[in-house]
């Protein structure tokens, strides 16, 4: 007997993973597990290196920051609203829960003195550059007879 062979269909086992995976999405418990996320940005000018956090929903006061060996560890809680049992949830993309980011700062950097603020869900921390990091221009001076 042949077997006809289709190197393009899918196999009636994939099809059988398929359904199951659009089960899970369709589930209503998986709709609220997102994870609180973080998204940064690092950049610098002359003078400092900056790092902003999107906290978008956290309090200031659930707002955390350290530094320990040269590692900047930024921890942020965004509590969920109280649920009365009565909400019935369509979509749920807003994680909640604790979010925890780290960078490692280049050795540059006075961390002692550096500087935060927060604001529209931001948070923003301005680390100055130690003297001998920052660029300057060396005059060249001449000796003598260059014959």
């Amino acid at each position: 007997m042949m077997t006809l062979w289709r190197p393009f269909g899918i196999d009636s086992s994939l099809r059988g993973l398929d359904r199951e995976v659009e089960r899970i999405f369709q589930d209503k418990s998986f709709a609220h597990r997102p994870r609180p996320e973080a998204p940064a940005e690092v950049f610098e000018n002359e003078e400092n290196i900056t790092l902003r956090v999107d906290l978008p929903g956290v309090n200031q006061s659930d707002v955390q920051v350290g530094v320990e060996n040269n590692v900047l560890t930024i921890k942020a809680t965004r509590t969920a609203p109280a649920d009365d049992g009565r909400t019935v949830y369509h979509l749920a993309e807003r994680g909640y829960g604790e979010v925890t980011r780290t960078f490692r700062l280049p050795g540059r950097v006075a961390s002692e003195n550096a500087e935060a603020s927060y604001a529209d869900g931001v948070l923003t921390i301005r680390f100055p550059k130690r003297a001998e990091a920052k660029a300057r221009t060396i005059e060249v001076k001449t000796r003598g007879n260059a014959s």
